[in-house]
């Protein structure tokens, strides 16, 4: 095979957003404490703080699943209208739930750090001429990460990008990773793609026919059945590794820089 094109997912291999939380969903606690605190400047009738997070925390894995079992698409305002359910004065208009989305996401987006490596990797595979998409599941606006990896002056690097909430497209299903191929103009056969979570970037990409790479960055997923990697990675440095040997035992030299 010749490797003509990497996909990357964001979230845990090229960017880290869980701050000092280990688990998930709790991790997404100041993104419901910033909402909950705008919502309630506003002075809409809220049930307290750590009552509004519960039901959070309750509803977020299960819209989650619907998410990416493409039942229905998840985004951060439609997992507010969800949690305030609970509240017998119904939902704040669209403006104002859009609004406490967008602090949701400022809140989680201000802790954001780079992955040990991620912009020295990107910036020599980009170097070396390959094509560079990324397929992220997230309810977050699209907007918001590409905003985060300007921050780390990964942005300019990537040819295609695909957000799950903006698409409706959710690893595992091979819809958002065709997506990024077709805009790069690669076939299957010739990309890969390396992310960290077993479930989603593993299975996701062994569904679509890529060649796939699980970093092991986190201790954070269980595997699944039948999870078969084509090869694991500790550090993303080893990415343009595999890359070259890739390309070697094809017969291919690496692609031309100019």
């Amino acid at each position: 095979m010749q490797i003509e094109a990497i996909l990357f997912d964001l979230g845990g291999t090229l960017l880290e957003y869980t701050g000092g939380f280990q688990g998930w969903p709790e991790l997404e606690g100041p993104g419901f404490e910033a909402a909950h605190k705008y919502l309630n400047s506003t002075g809409i009738a809220l049930p307290p703080l750590a009552e509004f997070k519960a039901a959070g925390f309750d509803i977020l894995p299960k819209r989650w699943q619907m998410a990416t079992t493409g039942q229905r698409n998840l985004t951060v305002a439609s997992l507010l209208a969800d949690v305030l359910k609970i509240s017998e004065d119904g939902l704040p208009p669209d403006g104002l739930l859009e609004e406490a989305a967008s602090r949701y996401q400022a809140a989680i987006c201000s802790g954001v750090v780079p992955m040990p490596q991620s912009y020295q990797t990107v910036k020599a595979l980009k170097k070396d001429g390959y094509k560079l998409g990324l397929v992220s599941n997230t309810m977050f606006n699209g907007s918001m990460h590409i905003a985060d990896m300007r921050r780390f002056k990964l942005d300019t690097f990537f040819d295609s990008m695909v957000f799950s909430s903006d698409e409706n497209e959710w690893k595992p299903d091979p819809a958002p990773f065709w997506h990024v191929l077709e805009n790069l103009g690669v076939s299957v056969e010739n990309a890969l793609f390396v992310g960290d979570d077993p479930a989603a970037d593993v299975a996701g990409g062994k569904r679509t026919g890529l060649y796939t790479v699980h970093y092991l960055s986190s201790h954070r997923f269980s595997s699944p059945d039948g999870y078969r990697p084509d090869a694991t990675i500790a550090s993303l440095s080893e990415l343009i590794v595999i890359v070259d040997r890739l390309n070697t035992l094809s017969g291919h030299d690496k692609l031309s820089t100019s």
